[in-house]
């Protein structure tokens, strides 16, 4: 059995949790936006960062692993991403003028530079340990954005970060029935509708009215990307909407195991 850990759950940073972030193993993060206050000196180790989309609340904490663990780093740190991701992290984060250009600093111990960076292909397998991988398949967002697939011998779990559209997901399941668990966003209430279409984010409605092609499936359900100020009244909506779906709505620290 494989555990993936939940670092940040929410839709944006708060009091209460963290922004987007999801533990692997050891080495392997998918997302960013919360992973110094739960990994904390675990951060140095880390080899790459599986970026689902370039929105500050997946990518934030990269910069600051690469600060305040820079003299403890002995290997690259790769940050796996669409190639249009890559290039929006190159021209508007790490440029110099947000944040430093890792790419160009090299190691405390000078043996390579600090920074990576390589272009996934969706549908592409590739290796996380000797028995897990993971692959991308492209969401519906406001900018070019991935969901990711990661499995263990005959079983697979499908996060699909911030998209509008589902159709992606269904796609999927469709293809490859390892896939038993889904992660799936719910940013908004329901009456802030017109902002979620604009912002390409899910209400309780729109979610469980786009998953009916996978209803009866037996599928387990995760959910998260809850903005925190309209979490209360997000989780009666999902409770309203979710019928026969077995639903588990996710908080920093949690596991899923499969």
């Amino acid at each position: 059995m494989s555990n993936i850990q939940i670092l940040g759950a929410y839709g944006a940073k708060s009091a209460k949790g963290g922004s987007s972030a999801f533990l692997l193993n050891t080495h392997h993060v998918l997302d960013a936006g919360n992973l110094l206050r739960p990994l904390r000196e675990k951060s140095a180790v880390l080899k790459s960062i599986w970026i689902t989309h370039s929105h500050l609340d997946h990518i934030s904490d990269i910069a600051y692993i690469l600060d305040n663990y820079y003299e403890q780093r002995t290997e690259k740190l790769m940050l796996r991403a669409l190639p249009e991701t890559l290039a929006i992290l190159k021209e508007h984060f790490f440029n110099h003028k947000i944040w430093p250009d890792f790419s160009e600093i090299p190691l405390a111990d000078g043996s390579d530079m600090s920074l990576g960076y390589e272009a996934v292909k969706p549908l592409e397998s590739y290796t996380l340990d000797d028995d897990e991988s993971i692959y991308a398949f492209k969401t519906d967002h406001t900018v070019p954005s991935c969901g990711y697939v990661i499995q263990k011998k005959k079983t697979s779990v499908l996060i699909s970060a911030d998209t509008y559209s589902l159709e992606g997901v269904i796609d999927m399941v469709r293809k490859d029935e390892s896939i038993r668990t889904l992660v799936l966003e719910c940013s908004f209430p329901i009456a802030l509708f017109e902002l979620a279409k604009a912002s390409k984010h899910l209400t309780a409605q729109l979610l469980f009215e786009r998953l009916k092609p996978l209803e009866g499936k037996g599928l387990k359900l995760y959910i998260n990307h809850l903005k925190p100020s309209y979490e209360n009244q997000i989780k009666e909506e999902i409770k309203a909407y979710q019928k026969n779906w077995d639903v588990h709505i996710l908080d920093d620290g949690d596991i899923i195991s499969f």
